[in-house]
Formats: C-alpha cells, sequence, structure tokens
C-alpha cells in the first residue's frame, strides 16, 4: 500500500512537537518549585496554550490544503476546458474504458459521430461492439485485444450510424496501468474519417483515370513550364516524360496555326478559363497529325492561376474515318460513281452556276431496260458485274467535267453543265446508247443490254432540282413508252400526263365503291363455221367526269398501284353471273374468257377465289375460260404450272394470252394444261400480206395442231384476214370483223330465233 509521505511528514512533526511541549514544560514547572496548588493552575494554562497553538498551526495547514486543492480544481478545470475545446475543434470524440467496472464512457461528442446521444449509444463494450460493420468486427476485435499488450493504439473501422448508414472512424488510445502494471484504463480519441476516406477514393480512381485514360493529358504550372503528363501523352506524342518535363507547350507546334490562332485560343483562357477546339500538333518524329483539345485554368484559394491542365485526343483515324464515311455516304459501293445524293447536290449546284452565268445544261437519266431479267435469269451476282461495268462504259463516254452518278436499281444519272442546244443532249444520249451496244461477257455468258433515257434541259424546262429530276424522269418515261433502246426529250405535255395519271390513279380507288366500272363482252366465233362460241368480258371505267376511260389508260394504273387484283376478282364475279343468265336464257355460247392479271395470278389465291365464285354464281366450271398471259406464266414457270393444274381441276377452261410475246420455252409449254393459244393481234395486224406475220402465224397454229390445242386468233378486222387464219386452220376468231365490245346485250348471243320468240310470248 502506497503511504502518503508528505502527511507523515505532518503527522510525524505533530508528535514531536506534542512530546517536546509536554517533557519541556513539565521540566520547567519542576524547576520553578512551584507549590502543587501553583502547578495544578499551571499545567491547565499550559494544555489550553497548547491547544491555542496547535489549533493555529492546524489551521494553517488546512488553509493551505485548501489554497492548493482549488489552485488544482482550477487548473484541472481548466485543462479540461482546453481538451474539449481541442475535441469540439477536431470534432473528434473521446472514449475511456474502465477496467475495474468494465464500464465505457463515451463522450458527447463520441456519440454525435454516430448521430447518437451517449446514453443510445451506452457504456459497455457489447454496445460498442454491436454497432461495428459485420466485415471491420473481427479486426476490429483482434487489433483491441492485440494492443492490450502495448501502450499505444490506433485502429480503422466502420460504425452504424442512426441513418442506417455506416462512417469510417479513426481511433487512437493509450493503455493505463497501475503500480503492478496490471491494466487499469484505456482511453482514447476518435474522428470520423468517412469524407476524407471517399476523398482518398477519389483521388485514387482520378489516378487511376489519369494514368489508363486514351487521352493525353498536359499540366503546366502558371510559367507554362510542363510539370506532369500521363502515359497517353507519351504514347500520343512520342515523347518521354523525362524529355518533355520542365519545356513548354510550344515545342508541339506544328507550325500551321497563325498567330491570330493563338491569340483567340490565349483570350478564351483569359475571358472563360477554358479553351476547346481542333489543333494540328507535330510529334517527335515530326508528323503533324490532327488532335481535339481541351485547355483549362486552375486557381489556387487566393483565386491565382496555379496550373493550366491540357487534355486532348489523336483525332487522325476519325478525320480518315470521316474522309471514308463521307466518301460512303456520297458514292455508290458497286460501281464507285457518285450516288443520288452528290448528284443531287451537283445538280443544285449547276443550277446556281446557271443563274448567275447565264449557261445551259442537261440531266440525263439512264434507266437499263430488262434487266430484271438478268437478275432473275443469272443471279444478283452477275446483275451486280453487269452494273459495275455498265458504269465503266458510260463513265468512258461522258464529256470531261459531266458527272455520272448511279442513282439506284439499274438507273443512272448524268448531268452535263456545258449543254448550250437540245442537240448536244441528243448526240450525248446517242453516244450513251451506242456504247452499250457490244456484248457484255461475264461468268461465260454473252450479255446485251440496251437503255432508254429521259433529257431534260436547264434553266429553260426547270429552275429547281426537283423540278429537274422530275421532268427528267417522265420524260425517261415516255422513252420507255414508246418501245425502248431510244431517248426523249422533256416537254410540258409529260407533266400534264403526269398530273392526270396521279388524278386518276386517286379517282381509281373509288371506282368499285361507286360501282364506276363496267363489264363489256366481245363475241369469240368459231372460223370454221362463223359461229359465236363464247364472250371474252373486258372491263370499263365509266368516269363521272370523263365519261368512258380507256383500258389502256387505266389498267396500267392499277397495276402499279396494286388495285388491278380487286378488278380482276370483281370481273370474273360478274361475268360469271351473266353467264348463268345468258345460259338461263337459252343462250348457246359455250363459255365465258375472263382476263387474269400477272398480279393476281402470282398471288397463289387464284384457286380459292375461282372455287368460291363457281359456288356462289352457280356456273358450271367448263363454262368459266381463265386467260393467263405469257409473261404471267413466264415469271415462275413451275409455280404456274401447279397452279395452272389445281385450276384445270376445278374444271375451268384455261387459255394463254398475248402468245408469241413472250419467252416460252416449247418444252415447258408442252407440258402445261392448257385449252387454248391465243395469237397476239400484233401478228395478226399484217395478215395476209406480210410475210413475216404471216410465217408467225402458220407457225403458231401449227404448234398448237401438234399438241393438240386451240387456237384463237386476236384483233381480226378483215374477212381478208378470218378467211387466211381460216385457211391456216385456226380455230377461233376474235375483232372488230365479227363484233366490238360492248355491254350486256339486249338480245342474248347465240339464242335460237325459235327459242327467242318462244320467251318474248311468255314475256320471259
Amino acid at each position: 500500500m502506497r503511504i502518503d509521505t508528505a502527511a507523515l511528514r505532518l503527522t510525524l512533526g505533530y508528535l514531536l512537537l506534542a512530546a517536546s511541549w509536554i517533557l519541556l514544560s513539565d521540566q520547567l514547572l519542576a524547576a520553578l518549585g512551584l507549590s502543587a496548588a501553583q502547578q495544578d493552575h499551571l499545567q491547565s494554562f499550559k494544555g489550553l496554550l497548547f491547544v491555542a497553538l496547535t489549533g493555529a498551526l492546524l489551521y494553517l495547514v488546512l488553509q493551505r490544503h485548501a489554497r492548493h486543492h482549488r489552485r488544482a480544481r482550477l487548473q484541472l478545470a481548466d485543462n479540461e476546458e482546453r481538451l474539449r475545446l481541442a475535441l469540439d475543434a477536431t470534432r473528434d470524440g473521446l472514449w475511456d474504458w474502465d477496467y475495474a467496472s468494465q464500464r465505457v464512457f463515451f463522450s458527447d461528442g463520441y456519440a454525435a459521430l454516430l448521430g447518437l446521444t451517449p446514453q443510445a449509444l451506452g457504456d459497455t463494450r457489447e454496445a460498442w461492439v454491436a454497432r461495428l460493420h459485420p466485415e471491420d468486427r473481427e479486426r476490429a476485435l483482434q487489433a483491441l485485444d492485440a494492443e492490450m499488450s502495448g501502450a499505444q493504439y490506433e485502429n480503422i473501422y466502420r460504425m452504424r450510424h442512426a441513418d442506417g448508414s455506416y462512417r469510417w472512424l479513426h481511433s487512437r488510445g493509450r493503455l493505463l496501468r497501475d503500480e503492478a502494471g496490471q491494466p487499469q484504463r484505456f482511453i482514447g480519441v476518435a474522428s470520423d474519417i468517412t469524407q476524407r476516406r471517399a476523398d482518398e477514393d477519389s483521388l485514387r480512381q482520378a489516378a487511376a483515370v489519369f494514368d489508363a485514360t486514351q487521352e493525353g493529358v498536359l499540366v503546366t504550372d502558371p510559367e507554362q513550364r510542363i510539370v506532369h503528363v500521363n502515359p497517353a501523352f507519351s504514347r500520343i506524342t512520342g515523347y518521354a516524360a523525362e524529355e518533355i518535363l520542365g519545356q513548354q507547350p510550344s515545342l508541339l507546334k506544328s507550325g500551321r496555326h497563325d498567330a491570330a490562332f493563338y491569340h483567340s485560343l490565349w483570350h478564351a483562357l483569359q475571358s472563360r478559363g477554358a479553351w476547346s477546339g481542333e489543333v494540328w500538333n507535330r510529334r517527335k518524329s515530326g508528323e503533324i497529325y490532327p488532335q481535339w483539345q481541351c485547355i483549362r485554368v486552375i486557381h489556387d484559394e487566393q483565386g491565382r492561376i496555379s496550373h493550366y491542365v491540357a487534355v486532348f485526343s489523336d483525332i487522325t483515324a476519325l478525320k480518315r474515318s470521316q474522309r471514308e464515311l463521307d466518301y460512303l455516304a456520297h458514292h455508290d459501293p458497286l460501281s464507285n460513281l457518285p450516288n443520288r445524293l452528290l448528284f443531287t447536290e451537283r445538280v443544285a449546284h449547276a443550277l446556281e452556276r446557271s443563274a448567275g452565268e447565264q449557261l445551259c445544261g442537261a440531266v440525263l437519266l439512264i434507266d437499263l431496260d430488262h434487266f430484271k431479267h438478268i437478275n432473275e435469269s443469272l443471279g444478283h451476282n452477275v446483275g451486280d458485274l453487269l452494273l459495275k461495268e455498265v458504269g465503266e462504259r458510260l463513265l468512258a463516254a461522258v464529256p470531261a467535267g459531266s458527272t455520272l452518278a448511279r442513282l439506284g436499281g439499274d438507273e443512272f444519272g448524268l448531268l452535263c453543265e456545258h449543254c448550250a442546244e437540245a442537240t448536244q443532249a441528243a448526240e450525248l444520249a446517242q453516244r450513251l446508247l451506242r456504247c452499250l451496244d457490244a456484248p457484255f461477257r461475264l461468268h461465260g455468258h454473252e450479255l446485251y443490254i440496251g437503255a432508254s433515257i429521259g433529257i431534260s434541259l436547264f434553266p429553260d424546262d426547270a429552275a429547281s432540282v426537283e423540278q429537274v429530276l422530275r421532268n427528267a424522269d417522265s420524260a425517261l418515261f415516255k422513252a420507255k413508252s414508246s418501245g425502248r433502246e431510244g431517248y426523249a426529250f422533256y416537254v410540258q405535255e409529260l407533266t400534264d400526263y403526269a398530273r392526270q395519271r396521279v388524278e386518276l390513279a386517286s379517282s381509281l380507288r373509288h371506282a368499285l365503291d361507286n360501282q364506276e366500272l363496267r363489264v363489256y363482252y366481245q363475241p369469240l366465233h368459231d372460223l370454221q363455221d362463223g359461229s359465236a362460241v363464247g364472250m371474252e368480258a373486258l372491263v370499263r371505267w365509266q368516269h363521272p367526269q370523263r365519261g368512258l376511260v380507256s383500258p389502256a389508260e387505266f389498267i396500267p394504273i392499277a397495276e402499279d398501284n396494286g388495285l388491278i387484283g380487286a378488278i380482276d376478282a370483281w370481273v370474273l364475279e360478274q361475268a360469271c353471273r351473266q353467264m348463268v343468265r345468258w345460259h338461263a336464257a337459252g343462250s348457246a355460247l359455250r363459255f365465258v374468257a375472263v382476263n387474269v392479271s400477272s398480279r393476281l395470278f402470282g398471288r397463289g389465291e387464284l384457286e380459292q377465289r375461282v372455287a368460291q365464285v363457281l359456288a356462289d354464281t352457280g356456273l358450271a366450271p367448263a363454262q368459266l375460260e381463265l386467260e393467263v398471259t405469257e409473261s404471267a406464266i413466264m415469271e415462275d414457270p413451275d409455280a404456274a404450272l401447279l397452279l395452272l393444274t389445281r385450276l384445270r381441276g376445278l374444271g375451268v377452261r384455261l387459255a394463254i394470252d398475248d402468245f408469241g410475246t413472250g419467252y416460252s420455252s416449247l418444252a415447258r409449254l408442252k407440258r402445261l394444261p392448257v385449252d387454248k393459244l391465243k395469237l397476239d393481234q400484233s401478228f395478226v395486224r399484217g395478215l395476209p400480206d406480210d410475210a413475216e406475220d404471216a410465217a408467225i402465224a402458220r407457225a403458231v397454229i401449227a404448234l398448237g395442231h401438234s399438241l393438240g390445242i386451240k387456237v384463237l386468233a386476236e384483233g381480226i378486222e378483215q374477212a381478208a384476214q378470218a378467211d387466211f387464219l381460216r385457211e391456216l386452220g385456226c380455230h377461233y376468231g376474235q375483232g372488230y370483223h365479227f363484233g366490238r365490245p360492248q355491254p350486256v346485250p339486249s338480245q342474248p348471243i347465240g339464242v335460237p330465233e325459235a327459242t327467242q320468240a318462244e320467251r318474248a310470248s311468255t314475256g320471259d
């Protein structure tokens, strides 16, 4: 047990003083020789005097002790205040672990770090451990136990805040021991370093980005001396860090930019604190390259410039890609000719120059004739090779300074800016057509291809790009309609005709709903005895304003806009119903013939539609003849054979219309389940005098006889033609010589006169 030496000294002094007083005072009284009564009085006085002296001495001692205690308490209060202020200033919290009581004291500041009060935090180690992050708990306890053997303690861990989040705490402390070396108190402070940890993470991430980024980074001091670069800088410029540090960025200048450029750059830095733009710099190798650069000014706490930071990227590849993309955007990848976009841009520029310089020019649209036949028969690979070679031939034939473009598909465009007269444009068109006369030899095939050309002159025909191209397209349509392999100039009548077609197409969509369509019938005659054997149903359009519209005018429109299928189906139903009425009236007609368009024939639903119409109308299948054009069959001969076989299975009659105008294969023809060939009227028109027409007619009729197929000649207008065909053995005829198409006759054709009289008498 430790003895307080000051208290011992004071006690020993008091005992010595008391003993000395008693001994010395008693000896003095004995030496005086006083009486017993006097000695008793003096003994009492001596005792009182001793009490007074010791009381005074005790007072002085206690007063001094109180003064020292008060001074110590004030000093302790000052120290505590300083400690509190220091902790508040550092935002630290105090903790004190008393080993004797196993209680932990947490200051208000410590509890505040976790958004708690000391009461809510508790005063036990277990309460503190419960708030540790699960991932840090074991490590924190191990560090705490390990520090018991030392005097200093420091640890970093996470604790749960009152809001549910976790805060990083940095604890520092010291273990206090007693004289026996046993732990007595464990005291220390803790601070919230959550933000510091976040800042450190951000700095590490920034450093990683700085080193890993593909953009070059350059940092200079206010005097523009380079103080830091990243690895990408060295990779892009070729300068190592040790070569460039301390140098100025002007070392990288290419010499492409003038003083005004750099003056503008520094003006932007001074006024806005930043600049970005394209700069051409020089690598260490001497190569000049483009880069996109952003420069920022960095200020310190006093607002003074501390650094300049430049971030840049090498855009050499981007520039190259932009050039390639620009080329691809303006050129056709197959032929490498300019495409429609570039062509229209150049036409626009040509129009602007023609207006200012009083120049004349021409735009030619070149469309290959029957190109789709090559694609369908030989494949798109051969078609692409043909387009490429056609482009090369045309390019070799155009005059210098002109623009030849592939506009898409098999259409090319030619812009000639110096074409003062229409004769020059015509000569150019003829030259282009002649350059295609020679055959193209591709993959073992010898191919011939022609073209049609539409010509629009500017500024005479038009003053805008859209109008020039539209006019050239109208002229191209005229050239194709005139027999192909030729050229045509634009005239105003073409625009009027195109506008009329648009209006007619719009009206045609309402013709079915408004019951404007009519079915006309033209008789088909047996050439041997002259009797009517059937009727062909032909559609007509009774327009409310224009009157009767020719089929040659609206049928192509119906084929273009897809209405021909609906029209065919309507005509089929009307013709079947009319044939039923004729048959009920006693007509001797054997069948009614209905044309089937290539669009309806190619859909594959023709069989179901015919079967449905026959069922709805009650017409016998043998009394319906379907006429399919030769070209429709040859588009897909195998599919056509299957469809015709199914139609024949229904019991209907089948005929090939316009025979001789297509490319029929005799091997396929003999397999087709058809009843009749219709000799096209183009071969009948010259009979009997035209030797070529006569030869074709003779061959077709002989072919029909050999295959067991009936032959019908279209377009017979003269008795001589009928007689000639009859002599050749042609079975049937049709044309104005026998009768024009007309609405349903008032008297049924082919009804015997006796039967007609009987019906008239009964009022039927």
